[in-house]
């Protein structure tokens, strides 16, 4: 994940990843849009699973524990809070 931009409200991050990996399970301390450049993946949100394709895009809750499992090379751009934190480690 590679930080892209930041302004005084937001910041916007690169997220690639290859065929076969994942992002373990995690939350955002605030609201998150990503949209997707390219690739396939799965975005798994509590007891929903989404599909996410090239040019879709979706919201994801500040606080809402979620994982990604790649089915194809990935490349995505997220919005965030400027000063939003990912956690990967309190999560219940």
């Amino acid at each position: 994940m590679k930080e892209l931009q930041r302004n005084d409200h937001y910041k916007i991050l690169q997220v690639e990843l290859p065929s076969g990996a994942s992002m373990p399970r995690h939350f955002v301390t605030s609201d998150a849009f990503v949209v997707v450049e390219a690739g396939h993946a799965l975005l798994i949100c509590k007891n929903e699973t989404c599909e996410l394709s090239t040019g879709n895009s979706v919201s994801i809750p500040a606080r809402e524990p979620h994982m990604l499992k790649i089915i194809e090379d990935f490349k995505a751009y997220v919005v965030l809070a400027n000063d939003a934190l990912i956690n990967y480690s309190e999560i219940s």
